[in-house]
């Protein structure tokens, strides 16, 4: 029997080689002329989060209760202020002086004290060097559009107001423009670009362009910059930094008993800007040891046609036509330790002043606990004045605060005033969330500078000791509204100071998670009435010889935030009510305000 041979066929194989397989072939061949190597693809760079520029010291809050007058970058956007002078009329014991709409002069009073209110912008000083002012800073000159940080310090003797500049840390560019018109032909067009390098280095650059023409006066336009390059890696920063604000501010008319005093207010056509090189060792917020070096000039340039100083002081009308720069070193050296609940500091600042140097040392020592808050600071000041403070908190449980500051101003000449104490002494209760706070301000008598800004023909003044009530709330009503609630009234009328204030704010926020998990949408809702007595300013010797009778003023804010863009609507005065925050010159009525600001990640 035949045997029939069975072929098998032998199942092909499937299974591909392994990559390492092929790699080793191919090395094994021999590259010809004709062969190319082709890079691997390349990534997108991944954004990454580099080392902050330096911050400055500043001191830690002692506030009681829910109050905290600290508002950050997007805080200071959403508080409705358009100037500095418009963010600090919200803190309690605060007057806002002015003689018209954004680009007027604007003062801030002090617990009746123009003089008593000093800024601080990344631990230098600002002087107020411009002599027109009199030594008292014109908050319009003061670039809110700048600040990524604002935090006020409310001594009982005076307000230190301490700012940070915009500063960016990620590798990606970010970019934001910002745009804003309205009534009083307001236009106010910013731009922002700033970029870290993956070896440290950063730069920003920044810009507010404004114009509005005002049926009230003081209209005009104005223009800021700002410039920064640096580096900062590990534990040392190094940057210079340049910021400049000019004005160019028309002739405003008076109002007395209607009769019009035509460009009683002079033009101005000047600016203000500081430029500073830092170098710095670690971070004052953290635990350690730390220091900072800062070379700074301050500078003020004017071309205008206004009045001549000296002359008007000396009771003369003659007008200048003049074109002058002014500028002042201050050199400032601060370092400190932060260790167990304890921060020592000090600073130290020398000025050059018509080629003369100047020496103001400083400290303060600070505890914090969640018992007790701490906070006393001392320095000298250019003219030898010696001025010592002490801010504390004790909160035994949380629902009880007491809080307060004891001030102390000794000159050293009988030339600049004589000794004062003044004091703050306020208890907050919390009941669900809710913190309802009352206290007292004891002011002793003081000589009061004149904000000559406003009026040559001022003349500083003896203003009486006066004592002041102060009550506040703040927390939740219902159905999401918040009320803000401030007010003070003195036991006496005085100069700069109405005897009754207050200021309510309702308000509603909410990013409705629930319908927006990703974060992408936000509103906030608020309306807020100012209230303010008969106000006095002093004519000649007399501190109550002008008046300009009280009012209360009506405004709202609705702001939408959608992705990485807010936009918003504001309105002030919408009654039309007409008021002055200084005698004869009108504010404007029926303020409508709008626009948006766009935040890009290039």
């Amino acid at each position: 029997m035949a045997v029939r041979a069975q072929v098998v066929s032998a199942r092909a194989d499937t299974t591909r080689r392994s990559a390492t397989a092929d790699s080793a072939a191919s090395a094994k061949r021999t590259l010809t002329a004709d062969d190319t190597v082709k890079p691997p693809p390349k990534l997108p760079p991944r954004d990454t989060i580099k080392t902050p520029i330096a911050r400055p010291y500043t001191p830690r809050s002692t506030e009681i209760g829910a109050n905290s007058w600290h508002w950050d970058r997007d805080q200071l956007f959403a508080s409705r202020a358009m100037s500095m002078g418009d963010l600090l009329s919200s803190v309690p014991g605060v007057t806002l002086i002015t003689t018209g709409f954004l680009l007027a002069p604007q003062v801030a009073a002090y617990y009746g004290d123009p003089g008593r209110v000093r800024l601080f912008l990344d631990g230098v000083e600002l002087d107020p060097i411009n002599p027109r002012n009199g030594g008292i800073p014109d908050l319009a000159l003061v670039p809110l559009w700048s600040l990524e940080d604002v935090k006020v310090e409310r001594a009982a003797g005076e307000l230190r107001v301490h700012m940070r500049l915009w500063r960016v840390e990620r590798v990606t560019a970010n970019t934001r423009t910002d745009v804003v018109t309205g009534t009083e032909n307001l236009n106010l067009y910013r731009g922002y670009f700033g970029k870290r390098f993956d070896n440290g280095a950063v730069i920003q650059l920044a810009g507010q362009q404004q114009s509005n023409r005002s049926v009230g006066g003081m209209d005009g336009d104005a223009l800021g910059g700002l410039a920064r390059l640096g580096w900062a890696r590990g534990n040392w920063s190094v940057d210079a930094t340049w910021i400049h604000q000019g004005i160019n501010r028309n002739a405003g008319d008076r109002f007395i008993n209607t009769v019009p005093q035509l460009r009683t207010m002079p033009p101005y056509f000047g600016s203000e800007g500081m430029g500073y090189l830092r170098v710095a060792w670690r971070d004052p917020e953290t635990n350690g040891p730390w220091a900072q070096f800062i070379a700074s000039t301050l500078n003020e340039a004017k071309g205008d046609t206004t009045a001549n100083l000296t002359s008007s002081l000396a009771g003369g009308s003659s007008r200048d036509s003049t074109d002058t720069t002014t500028s002042r070193s201050q050199y400032v050296l601060a370092a400190g330790i932060t260790r167990w609940g304890v921060r020592l500091s000090s600073t130290n600042r020398i000025r050059s002043i018509n080629g003369k140097m100047y020496f103001s040392p400083g400290a303060r020592a600070e505890y914090e606990s969640r018992l007790l808050t701490v906070s006393a600071f001392a320095e000298r000041a250019v003219d030898s004045t010696t001025r010592t403070d002490v801010l504390a908190r004790f909160a035994p449980f949380d629902w009880l605060n007491v809080g307060g500051s004891v001030s102390r101003s000794a000159p050293k000449s009988g030339a600049a005033g004589a000794t004062s104490t003044n004091t703050r002494i306020e208890i907050g209760v919390q009941w669900r969330n809710r913190w309802l706070t009352g206290g007292v301000v004891t002011r002793t008598s003081a000589l009061i500078a004149p904000p000559i800004e406003l009026d040559t023909t001022l003349r500083a003044v003896l203003s009486p000791a006066a004592n002041g009530e102060i009550v506040g709330f703040r927390g939740p009503l219902a159905l999401g509204i918040n009320l803000d609630l401030d007010a003070i009234n003195w036991s006496a009328t005085g100069p700069y100071r109405p005897q009754t204030q207050a200021r309510a704010r309702l308000w509603y926020s909410s990013s409705f998670l629930k319908r927006f998990p990703r974060n992408n949408f936000h509103l906030l809702l608020s309306g807020t009435f100012d209230y303010f007595s008969t106000m006095y300013v002093p004519k000649g010797t007399d501190p109550l010889g002008q008046s300009t009778p009280g009012a209360g003023i009506i405004s709202a804010l609705l702001e939408i935030k959608i992705s990485s863009a807010y936009i918003f609507y504001q309105v002030r005065n919408p009654v039309g009510a007409i008021y002055s925050t200084y005698p004869g010159y009108t504010m404007p009525r029926l303020v409508n305000m709008y626009g948006l600001r766009w935040q890009f990640w290039n």
